[in-house]
């Protein structure tokens, strides 16, 4: 299966948009140059070196969904039953329009990986969008 970088950095925007984090907190959290960080989520030519490099820093991320598309974004729950850390903490944004601005996000993904021929397990997302939703 060859490796798409506009995917790559379609769902990564995603995850990074989901956990809030801005580029001045990847680069805090990642050590990582701007440059290479913006060439990634941009999906411009990058080194993959760099990117796992930046996926050990998230310890909840699945490297499989944002390379590949498939499986889950996050990684399972911790075998002692922790949550991981998304599923920690409150939503520093207005929660309405911060819902909006991922599902808008999630049609968006879908759609690309739709036409990339994938089957991601995007239902999951959806569901933990809704429960967000219905917390509210």
């Amino acid at each position: 299966m060859a490796i798409d970088l506009q995917q790559i950095g379609k769902r990564f925007r995603f995850y990074t948009n989901l956990k809030e984090l801005d580029t001045e907190q990847l680069k805090s959290l990642t050590g990582s140059d701007g440059k290479v960080l913006n060439c990634i989520i941009s999906g411009q030519n990058y080194l993959l070196d760099d990117l796992v490099a930046i996926l050990q820093h998230f310890h909840d991320l699945n490297p499989q969904w944002l390379i590949y598309g498939e499986g889950s974004m996050f990684k399972p729950m911790s075998e002692n039953g922790s949550c991981p850390d998304h599923q920690k903490g409150c939503l520093k944004k207005d929660k309405s329009a911060y819902l909006k601005q991922m599902q808008s996000m999630l049609q968006e993904l879908d759609a690309a990986e739709v036409a990339q021929g994938h089957e991601p397990d995007l239902e999951a997302l959806k569901a933990k969008l809704e429960q967000i939703k219905a917390a509210e």
